[in-house]
C-alpha cells in the first residue's frame, strides 16, 4: 500500500510542480498588467492637465511634464522586466 502511494506521489510531483510554476507565471503577468493600466491611466491624467494648462494658456506644470517623463521611463523598465520574467520561467519548464 505505501509503495503505491508512493509512486503516486512521485508521479503528481512533477505535475503539481508545473501547475505552481504556471500560477506564479499567471500572477506575476496579471500583477505586471495592472501596474502597467494603472501607469498609463497616471499618465493620461498628466498629459490631459498639460493640454488643459496650454488650452487655458497657462504654461504646463513642470510637475506634470516631470511625470509623463518618468511613467515613460517605468514602462520601458517593467517591459523589459517582464521579458526577463518571461525568459526566466521558460528556461526553468
Amino acid at each position: 500500500m505505501a509503495d503505491i502511494l508512493s509512486d503516486i506521489g512521485s508521479l503528481l510531483r512533477p505535475l503539481a510542480k508545473e501547475l505552481i510554476k504556471g500560477g506564479i507565471y499567471l500572477i506575476d503577468t496579471v500583477s505586471n498588467v495592472a501596474s502597467e493600466a494603472g501607469e498609463q491611466c497616471k499618465d493620461l491624467v498628466a498629459e490631459a492637465k498639460a493640454d488643459l494648462a496650454k488650452r487655458n494658456g497657462e504654461p504646463p506644470a513642470k510637475e506634470a511634464e516631470q511625470r509623463a517623463e518618468e511613467v515613460a521611463d517605468k514602462s520601458d523598465d517593467q517591459k523589459r522586466e517582464m521579458r526577463k520574467a518571461r525568459v526566466r520561467v521558460r528556461r526553468s519548464r
